[in-house]
């Protein structure tokens, strides 16, 4: 298998040195069309730029005939020629002559690690606008290496995008590839020229309705685009999924030892809908998947959803090799995301050694698990001593409440996540109309758990004459109190063992989910009644020990943040009171020395005649409330009162629409305000919404806060010249984690080298050349503690920032609650 090294230092070189032309473009070509630098360069590489072109008129149409003449171009004109238009000669001339400091022979050379260096370096900037069609090269290297190919092997990618995996076949293995989108397309064929693929046929084609139904293959590969559905004209099987469209149309396509490769989404393996489970049955009973490997979290640029790959082929193995890849990554110098090992993982799967992270697992035991492929439920430890969750308690089903018109609803949120806070507090709990469906009555003593997200909150209800209700996301369980002491049990729902247990069975592909059967299929330690007492009164104690020191910990912190903060306002009132005072007092001495003997009466004037008090009278009180405020500040105490925080859920997107809205109307045209609110990922993801708990005044003052820091120190000649002052906000939604990044990107000065974190947030700091007077960026990144987030920044021009047209960018992460 063929693979190209484009992580070397003098590919990174080269790159460097060209990614410089993309300033060209800024400002004239739409960002998702700068891939066009890559069709100029394939050009220069050929030679259809080298005709001597000077800095005349007709650059643009000399370069477009070009294209349109030449038999290796000429498909690509449609793409290409509408995108050099929108370049001025001036700019086109410009990267021309760019390009002919470019070493021809060292391109020439290494032209396809340098094509896809520069094109992973767009992906990386621009993942929404590629990412759908472009996966970490990673992957696709594991892939190939999982296909373990023949000599002049057949392949055939349907919904190819950038025709990534024909990058990897030797030259005389034959490829087919189809791809709807023209754009993509474009750019995938210019791919396949820069790699000199002879044997490869890439064509904009639909593979849905022109499945290549002609041949047999060595391997068909694909990762169809996510959550598609297919028209009922083109129904063909039982199932309307595109992944049964695929696995039904390809198995039949199959050589003899040939393997059908997909990268689909996880919750193919674990999907309660009918006719999908229908599918897994069939796959599974014929013995048609070969390897399922789970893919880690947080190595897609562009999207949360977990991947997992499924190697499909006909077998007589009767088991199926399953791999947990969630470890086997690392981190790289951009900490938005982590890099799949894919070698390493490769490495150990051909060892075919006893390893904690690959098992063979027989078709009877998944029969057994009711045709469930989720990977981690199958890594499930064997060796916990204890009983099935099961033997001591009993899933109660409740009324339906019919006559009940309002009562005691139970929420995820009213659920204690505490060992010893463990009970419902059932004045809490809010009075609400009951809906006659979905809702259920509980009218006993009952250990409630929540069925969705990552916690299992268990918590006791004690039944004393009024009931309450609950919904499909909590469960209530009858305890065997004979067996169990409750305390004990909700103790152990919270260890380490039964967490992992309980992550093992639950399902991630939007929503994490935990089954009623699969709760109660963990194992629970049980010794004695004795025993079961003692190990809470041991574990209760540690607890309330490590929240006391945790409280001390906080109180000091605060006592420190508190003195700091005082001190920090002391200084800045106090500056500024010394100004005022010292500023009357000549004042005063100006109309007592060179006023009054020149208008008697001064001190008797009036503001009106129906007044009597006089400008003498003013003076007095405001000479007075002066220096009352002076001596207020010189005993301001070690205590400051903050202004109380008002928490309510409600709309992030809407918020923040309404906030850009505010925000452009005060720019005054000092520079352009973007916006990039994220709703592809949303959608993508299966919401219609995001709402956050917060306080809205304060979140608007930790906004601005950021906003004035950029005006004073990024935009401080105060001019928007040729429209290049931008303000960027744009939300980054992390789905595993349930959590959004909200980015404040500007294109103004970068910061100064030596700031840091530390001295970014310290209380009474200052820096840059308009040092303000108003609330520091501590005040940002206390607001959001006070949010249960995080605050940070990233120098984009340094090591850790993505080179783009925006150089520093404040980073606010926040947890999220997803509507469905």
């Amino acid at each position: 298998m063929k693979d190209y090294n484009s992580n070397n230092e003098e590919i990174n070189d080269f790159t460097e040195r060209i990614w410089k032309i993309f300033d060209i473009l800024k400002n004239t070509v739409p960002a998702e069309d700068y891939h066009v630098i890559l069709f100029l360069l394939s050009l220069y590489k050929d030679g259809r730029l080298r005709s001597g072109l000077n800095h005349s008129t007709y650059i643009s149409q000399s370069v477009a005939d070009s294209i349109r003449f030449d038999d290796k171009y000429s498909d690509l004109a449609e793409v290409y020629s509408p995108i050099i238009k929108y370049l001025s000669n001036d700019r086109l001339y410009e990267i021309l002559r760019y390009f002919e400091n470019i070493d021809l022979f060292e391109l020439q050379q290494n032209f396809a690690s340098i094509f896809d260096s520069i094109l992973y370096k767009l992906v990386q900037n621009q993942s929404r606008t590629f990412g759908e069609f472009i996966h970490p090269k990673e992957i696709i290297r594991f892939i190939m290496n999982l296909a373990e190919l023949p000599e002049n092997a057949t392949v055939y990618n349907p919904f190819a995008g950038l025709a990534s995996f024909a990058t990897f076949l030797d030259s005389d293995q034959r490829y087919f590839g189809q791809e709807l989108n023209r754009k993509t397309w474009a750019l995938g064929k210019l791919r396949l020229m820069a790699y000199e693929l002879k044997n490869a046929v890439y064509e904009i084609d639909d593979s849905i309705s022109d499945w290549n139904n002609f041949s047999e293959f060595d391997l068909i590969v694909t990762n169809p685009p996510f959550g598609m559905k297919l028209s009922n004209y083109l129904y063909k099987f039982e199932n309307s999924s595109l992944e049964s469209f695929i696995i039904g149309n390809s198995l039949s396509q199959l050589r003899l030892h040939a393997k059908l490769i997909c990268l689909f989404s996880v919750s193919f393996l674990f999907s309660e809908n009918r006719k999908n489970k229908k599918l897994r049955k069939a796959l599974i009973d014929n013995n048609f998947i070969d390897t399922i490997v789970l893919l880690p979290t947080s190595i897609l640029q562009h999207s949360s959803i977990q991947l997992c790959i499924i190697v499909f082929k006909k077998s007589n193995n009767n088991e199926i090799r399953f791999v947990d890849a969630s470890q086997y990554v690392y981190d790289t110098e951009s900490k938005r995301n982590k890099t799949f090992d894919d070698i390493k993982l490769y490495e150990d799967i051909k060892k075919q050694e006893k390893n904690k992270f690959i098992k063979h697992i027989d078709l009877q035991e998944i029969k057994g698990q009711d045709y469930n492929l989720a990977v981690t439920r199958y890594f499930i430890s064997n060796d916990i001593d204890g009983v099935r969750f099961k033997e001591i308690g009993h899933f109660i089903l409740g009324s339906r409440g019919v006559k009940d018109l309002v009562g005691k609803y139970v929420k995820i949120r009213d659920l204690k996540n505490d060992i010893v806070n463990n009970r419902l507090d059932f004045n809490s709990v809010e009075t609400r109309e009951i809906p006659v469906k979905g809702f259920k009555k509980i009218e006993q003593d009952c250990l409630l758990v929540a069925l969705r997200w990552k916690t299992l909150k268990p918590t006791f209800f004690e039944y004393k004459g009024n009931p309450i209700y609950i919904s499909t996301d909590v469960a209530a369980i009858r305890i065997d109190k004979k067996k169990v002491n409750i305390n004990y049990l909700i103790a152990e729902l919270h260890s380490d063992y039964v967490i992992d247990q309980l992550n093992a069975y639950r399902t991630s592909s939007i929503i994490t989910n935990l089954k009623k059967d699969d709760l109660f299929s963990i194992k629970i330690k049980l010794p004695s009644i004795q025993e079961q007492s003692k190990s809470y009164y041991i574990k209760a104690e540690k607890s309330l020990s490590t929240k006391s020191e945790q409280f001390t910990s906080d109180f000091n912190k605060e006592v420190l943040d508190v003195n700091d903060e005082n001190s920090f306002l002391r200084h800045q009132i106090a500056g500024s009171l010394k100004n005022v005072r010292g500023a009357f007092k000549f004042i005063q001495r100006i109309l007592k020395d060179k006023v009054n003997s020149e208008l008697p009466g001064l001190y008797d004037l009036k503001a009106s005649d129906e007044l009597e008090t006089t400008l003498a009278n003013y003076l007095q009180i405001v000479d007075r409330d002066l220096n009352s405020i002076n001596k207020s500040v010189n005993r301001f105490g070690d205590k400051i009162e903050l202004m109380d925080l008002n928490f309510e859920s409600f709309d992030l997107l809407k918020f923040i629409e309404e906030y850009v809205e505010s925000l452009k109307i005060r720019s005054k045209n000092f520079y352009n305000v973007v916006l990039d609110l994220g709703e592809d990922a949303i959608k993508e993801d299966g919401f219609i919404g995001v709402h956050i708990d917060g306080d809205k005044d304060f979140l608007r003052k930790a906004f601005d806060n950021i906003i004035e820091n950029a005006e004073k120190h990024a935009f401080d000649d105060g001019v928007n010249n040729r429209n290049q002052n931008k303000i960027k906000i744009e939300l980054l939604f992390d789905f595993s984690d349930y959590s959004v990044q909200i980015d404040f990107s500007n294109t103004g000065k970068a910061l100064p080298v030596e700031i840091t974190l530390d001295s970014m947030v310290r209380r009474g700091s200052s820096s840059g050349n308009n040092p303000g007077d108003g609330i520091g960026l501590w005040f940002v990144n206390d607001v959001m503690k006070l949010h249960k987030g995080s605050f940070t920044f990233t120098d984009e021009t340094g090591p850790d920032g993505i080179e783009d047209e925006y150089v520093t960018t404040m980073e606010l992460t926040f947890p999220i609650i997803p509507a469905l």
